[in-house]
């Protein structure tokens, strides 16, 4: 008889390829069965989920899959997780999040089922410490969560997710990159999992993380492959998958007992030739016209007014040396800055300063203005329901936004990874 290893071995391909076009258990289960191109049966997928409507009813299980949420923002890399975790027929209840933002974690919690939120720094959360660095790297001696009650609420969890800071892997930092003393806050995440005994494991972040100075990378796969984990690694690119933003993220996907379905596995499986461009996600949003703060236009300074107006004016996507500030006009690297969107291709990496023109290239392919906030979320893969709501009374602020929507990780690339990490667990079907 094979084994289970095996089994999943001979299965990983196909399963991949059944939710990827619609199989079985993916869209055409739960939306109207059409004779269509596997590309199209993607718009519909997208479209129904940027609209707000998750699959439901696929199995008769009704056991939700445990989920830790450490740094978890406002709940980006949530989604993903959801969504799949829907197709599966099941649904997501999150036993714990930890963000020191409080209001980040208010959204979260608006619009997810959460049991249990901490504002603590996760570092303060876990005692660990360890010997060693990269490949040698162990634990001196187990982890220990060091609140009951926190612990209790993630023993044995199905699945950890974690996204810690970046901002120190960033090729955007100058200052510090590769060498920031946040880009050990990664080493909680094994820890924490570890301690409570999490199923499932999945960590993002930039891809420069793995090329920090401490190998924080290769010190996590250690100690996780000690504690009887199997590993799998690499970098997942959104638009590679079909959604229009050209952003890529480094993912490590962690199961214990038997191994997950290798990211290059699924990479492929999701893959998608079509290029949908940033006017296929701003579509359902064009007509909105409400004063809500997310729709709510940003004031520019006279000067960017000035350059966003020349771009429209001269039919120009890029900004010339003539018209930019005096400090660019001997050449930037930053070349990107104060572009403008092109209509029929993805939207480059959104960031915290996606109203600013100065910070990127973020103005509207065909609106002379920067993107609003709800328009950044959708490309950022939040449907447009999602509520960014923290204190009914108070609507959020214009930094809270760009804080929450440019540091969450578009919900095709949790999904992929999710997959990674549930997917032996899916019935394989032929």
């Amino acid at each position: 008889m094979a084994s289970i290893t095996e089994h999943y071995s001979r299965n990983q391909e196909r399963l991949v390829h059944r939710l990827s076009v619609g199989g079985s258990m993916g869209i055409d289960s739960w939306m109207p069965r059409r004779s269509k191109l596997p590309s199209q049966d993607k718009d519909a997928w997208w479209k129904t989920y940027l609209n707000g409507h998750l699959p439901s009813g696929l199995t008769s299980s009704t056991r939700p899959i445990r989920v830790v949420d450490l740094f978890s923002g406002a709940g980006g890399l949530a989604l993903g997780v959801k969504q799949l975790v829907a197709e599966m027929g099941q649904r997501v209840l999150t036993e714990l999040i930890v963000d020191q933002d409080a209001a980040a974690s208010d959204v979260y919690a608006s619009n997810h089922e959460v049991r249990i939120r901490s504002a603590a720094s996760v570092r303060s959360l876990v005692d660990f410490r360890i010997r060693g660095w990269g490949e040698v790297a162990q634990f001196i001696y187990p982890p220990k969560v060091l609140y009951p009650q926190l612990d209790r609420a993630a023993s044995g969890a199905d699945l950890l997710i974690a996204g810690p800071p970046c901002q120190g892997h960033s090729n955007l930092n100058n200052r510090s990159r590769r060498n920031d003393k946040r880009n050990e806050l990664y080493l909680t995440v094994p820890a924490f999992a570890i301690a409570v005994g999490a199923q499932n494991i999945i960590i993002e972040n930039v891809p420069g993380v793995i090329h920090d100075h401490t190998r924080v990378v290769q010190t996590t796969q250690s100690l996780l492959e000690n504690a009887g984990y199997q590993v799998t690694s690499g970098v997942l690119a959104a638009d590679e998958m079909g959604w229009p933003q050209a952003r890529r993220r480094f993912f490590m996907v962690a199961r214990q007992k038997h191994p997950p379905i290798a990211l290059d596995i699924v990479a492929s499986g999701l893959s998608d030739k079509k290029r949908r461009s940033v006017l296929w996600a701003l579509g359902g949003l064009e007509a909105n016209g409400s004063s809500d703060i997310l729709d709510q236009l940003t004031d520019h300074s006279t000067e960017n007014d000035k350059r966003i107006k020349w771009l429209f004016a001269n039919s120009q996507y890029e900004l010339p040396a003539s018209e930019r500030p005096e400090c660019h006009r001997n050449g930037t690297t930053y070349s990107s800055v104060y572009g403008r969107m092109r209509p029929d291709e993805p939207s480059p990496t959104i960031t915290t300063g996606f109203m600013s023109p100065g910070r990127g290239r973020f103005v509207h392919p065909t609106k002379p203005r920067t993107l609003t906030a709800r328009e950044a979320a959708a490309l950022q893969g939040f449907p447009y329901t999602y509520r960014f709501v923290a204190d009914p009374n108070q609507p959020p602020t214009r930094t809270q936004l760009a804080k929450w929507i440019g540091d969450a990780v578009p919900m095709p690339l949790g999904y992929a990874a999710t997959l990674s990490a549930l997917g032996p667990d899916l019935p394989s079907g032929e």
